[in-house]
């Protein structure tokens, strides 16, 4: 009896899959029937903060990159299931979408790839497709090995992960080659990039090597990846974390050494952080109570401070004129696809009209909050003309704005896009130079530490 109690439960641990797959397949889920953001789902799954950082990282990878590749890993589904389980049997779409990308993308091991896919089946009671999932896997493992061509069709297909309101607009707005060009790269895992606190700028060599990454051309020090509080200096405020591109706008303001700046839709407080380092007296403004918290946590942990103000920029003014103004104003966000590869399994389009409507409200608004000769900085983190080149285009003929042209030396270590006034700076998620040492591929090219959050950036002055 003991004996057989035993195998029992022997065969239970047998057929269970790892948490973190399950955690992924949950994931997974809930991102693409439910519409939930990715961070803000991790971030609320006690399972997930509960596994330990090696699963951790796994499970946000693998569930990141099926998002990333849904399109083409979609298109292997239907190759070798013409058609794909349906109605409550579509949980195996699932565990086939997590599979295949791991297997195609990722460089799984094929036979813990096959073997956890199974239990992952048996474990959302669809015992009886373990066949289906069993056999589909094996012949893709199968084409890995012998038949290239397939595989390679499949994963050079980047514009299959992307909708329809997204690539069309790409393709109309920079054509067909530049678009496929800004969407591969879009698909890139997003690396952890970290500016330096004022007092550690001299040291930035030393907290490279320290934390085993290396120095971009624009200063940031470059990891592959890794949670930031687990990291030396973290809690320390030595650093804070921060694309390398989402530096550039406040270098367009200049000297703002004991100028009085606001940073507008300032959460969660990157740009604040920067511009308090670079000396300036800051007004924090956003209209998320909740967002200011995390600015305000980020500020106390970088022995920093500034005026936070919760208020919408479209009815507040400051008390008095200022020097300048910082706009990164919401947007598509299409910029951060990296960073946020749920956007692209999202059903429902942004829209683009209102958004740059009310882009253009609120740098009309906020000029009028400049002193004259004072500075405004406008940024969207949008790959799109119409929140970029033709907002910037509006504020020079419907406002007392004027253009300012900004010094190329601001963006040194980044390739812009040509054609720009020299009031503006265009940069697409592969406008970063990298550092020749840099430029590895690892295992694969998912592990490429290239590439930046694509952002549109332009610098005017008040009359």
């Amino acid at each position: 009896m003991l004996s057989s109690a035993y195998d029992r439960v022997m065969k239970s641990r047998h057929l269970h899959p790892e948490p973190a797959r399950e955690i992924a397949l949950s994931g997974l889920k809930a991102v693409m029937s439910s519409g939930k953001a990715l961070d803000e789902w991790l971030e609320k799954n006690e399972p997930y903060h509960q596994l330990e950082p090696r699963d951790r990282r796994f499970c946000r990878r693998l569930l990141a990159s099926s998002l990333r590749h849904h399109g083409q890993a979609m298109q292997a589904l239907r190759h070798y299931i013409p058609r794909p389980p349906k109605g409550r049997q579509h949980m195996a779409t699932y565990v086939l979408l997590l599979a295949l990308t791991e297997l195609i993308w990722l460089d799984g091991k094929s036979h813990a790839v096959v073997d956890q896919s199974v239990r992952l089946i048996r474990s959302v009671g669809l015992e009886h497709l373990h066949g289906l999932i069993n056999a589909s896997l094996r012949r893709c493992v199968k084409d890995i090995d012998a038949n290239a061509d397939i595989i390679a069709t499949w994963r050079h297909d980047h514009a299959a992960n992307f909708p329809d309101w997204i690539s069309s607009r790409l393709i109309a707005d920079w054509g067909q080659d530049k678009a496929n060009d800004i969407m591969a790269a879009s698909l890139m895992p997003p690396p952890l990039d970290l500016t330096m606190a004022a007092s550690e700028v001299g040291t930035t060599d030393i907290w490279a090597e320290k934390l085993g990454g290396y120095v971009l051309p624009q200063g940031s020090v470059r990891l592959n990846d890794g949670a930031p509080y687990r990291l030396d200096g973290y809690a320390d405020g030595k650093w804070w974390v921060q694309d390398a591109a989402a530096t550039l706008p406040v270098r367009m303001m200049g000297d703002i050494r004991g100028k009085h700046v606001i940073d507008a839709c300032a959460a969660p407080g990157g740009k604040t952080a920067q511009l308090i380092a670079g000396g300036a007296n800051v007004t924090a403004v956003d209209l998320s109570a909740g967002r200011l918290e995390r600015l305000k946590e980020n500020l106390t942990r970088l022995n920093m401070s500034a005026d936070v103000i919760t208020a919408n920029i479209l009815s507040w003014s400051p008390d008095k004129p200022v020097d300048a103004v910082l706009i990164d104003a919401p947007c598509s966000a299409t910029g951060t696809i990296r960073r946020n590869p749920d956007k692209l399994v999202h059903a429902k389009p942004s829209d683009i009209a209102m958004l740059g409507n009310l882009q253009t409200d609120m740098i009309s608004h906020a000029a009028t909050w400049l002193k004259p000769g004072g500075i405004l900085v406008f940024a969207t983190c949008s790959l799109f003309r119409a929140e970029g080149e033709d907002i910037a285009a509006r504020i020079a003929e419907d406002t007392d704005l004027i253009p300012d042209p900004v010094d190329p030396h601001i963006y040194d270590g980044f390739a812009p896009a040509a054609g720009n006034d020299p009031h503006m700076l265009r940069l697409f998620p592969d406008a970063l130079i990298m550092p020749d040492h840099a430029i590895t591929t690892a295992d694969n090219e998912n592990t490429m530490t290239h590439g930046n959050d694509g952002f549109f950036m332009a610098r005017f002055h008040r009359q």
